[in-house]
């Protein structure tokens, strides 16, 4: 286009001064023909160049118009794009913020938003945003530095949490910062669970096997006189206490069973279950001189899995009977259009309002000594827990120390 117009402008002078020559001409040979031919070519030249200008007019316009939709068609795209890139970044289970060089937020996707519970974050301090000291200098730190900065961080708004923290400046943009900050708070708290675990069950099984070695070397070294008397002994508390260790391996394998495997489950007649669990547990709450009863439907209809819904019964009442010492155990079933809801409520020593909280955990004893002796192994509640959670169910407790415990169980009819 710009080669055009210089080629009309090129015209339109060498017509000009063909016109300029041509009336310089007839002036000065005074020939009267000159005027008429110069006034024919001033018409074709001045009729070409308005033709030629009015299309080159045109063809810009054109042209103009084109660059217009390019541009429309541009700054689409570019909307599009985004649109999809905060999309993308909307879509992660990571916080991410775009800060600029002193750290207040340009952008900040979803999670960021969820994670620190603030509606509009942009032109915020991050330090405002997240109340983290941590993250503010992670961002200012990734400025001076020029290069990615990592840091696992806790975070204390707007409740307790750990995360890992990445910040890094835009390779296009030096005065811009991204931070990115994954959580990790259920990974930490079940390595915290796994650590104390280990320890617990290092502790638990130390207790037997050193009582068992100690008693199997006196053993050894005893002569055969000796043996007659601390055989009968000794062999009786061996005894027990590998039948501790087998009740501990029992245990474990349950809990592991019940964490791991889905349940099989059927229609069951929980009252039959219920009413089977407290017959065998008669006798042991008669020698304590306990009251046990039971209220129920005579039918309750509920999928469940028969052999796991057993030991929840037995676990809890088992529990009710050990640590009540006089007065009753009671144990309910009760139904709702949704539920099924066992009630199991003892007269016993309770349970401290501190210790509530925690006796779902495993190997936790409210009186270590006292579960120890009544033959616990500290699993008994966790499984419990595992078991109705993995039925869909939900467990609480109620309890007043010195006046009792009631422990509830909620299972889903469908």
């Amino acid at each position: 286009m710009k080669t055009a117009r210089q080629v009309l402008w090129l015209l339109g002078a060498v017509l000009g001064i063909c016109l300029a020559l041509t009336l310089a001409l007839s002036v000065l040979r005074r020939d009267p023909t000159l005027p008429t031919a110069t006034a024919a070519v001033g018409l074709v030249a001045g009729t070409l160049f308005i033709f030629v200008n009015r299309r080159l007019q045109h063809e810009s316009q054109a042209e103009i118009e084109q660059a217009n939709r390019r541009s429309e068609l541009f700054e689409r795209e570019m909307r599009r794009q985004r649109e999809v890139v905060d999309e993308l970044a909307d879509g992660l289970e990571v916080a991410i913020f775009l800060c600029d060089s002193k750290g207040a937020v340009e952008y900040a996707n979803r999670k960021a938003i969820e994670l620190f519970r603030f509606e509009d974050p942009r032109g915020r301090g991050i330090l405002k945003v997240t109340l983290s000291h941590d993250l503010e200098q992670l961002v200012l730190k990734a400025v001076q530095e020029r290069h990615p900065i990592n840091a696992e961080v806790v975070l204390r708004y707007p409740d307790e949490r750990v995360g890992l923290a990445k910040a890094w400046t835009d390779p296009n943009s030096e005065d811009r910062v991204f931070l990115s900050i994954y959580e990790i708070t259920n990974l930490r708290r079940l390595e915290r669970v796994r650590r104390d675990f280990v320890a617990n069950v290092s502790h638990e099984l130390r207790t037997p096997m050193t009582t068992i070695r100690a008693m199997a070397e006196i053993l050894s070294d005893s002569d055969p006189e000796e043996m007659k008397t601390l055989g009968p002994r000794y062999l009786g508390r061996i005894i027990s206490e590998v039948d501790r260790l087998t009740l501990i391996s029992d245990d474990l394998l349950t809990l592991a069973s019940a964490e791991a495997n889905p349940v099989a489950k059927s229609a069951t007649n929980v009252v039959e279950i219920v009413r089977n669990v407290v017959d065998q547990l008669r006798s042991q709450a008669e020698a304590k001189e306990l009251s046990l009863i039971l209220t129920s439907p005579d039918v309750v209809i509920a999928p469940v899995n028969a052999n796991q819904f057993t030991q929840v019964v037995f676990n809890l009442a088992a529990n009710a009977i050990n640590y009540t010492n006089k007065g009753s155990v009671t144990v309910r079933v009760d139904e709702t259009p949704d539920e099924v809801v066992l009630s199991i409520s003892d007269t016993g020593i309770g349970i401290p309002l501190e210790d509530q909280p925690r006796i779902f955990e495993r190997f936790y004893r409210v009186d270590k000594g006292r579960s120890r002796a009544s033959g616990g192994t500290g699993l008994g509640l966790s499984i419990v827990k595992h078991i109705i959670e993995s039925h869909g169910g939900r467990v609480t407790v109620e309890s007043e120390l010195n006046k009792g415990s009631t422990f509830l169980v909620s299972l889903p009819k469908r």
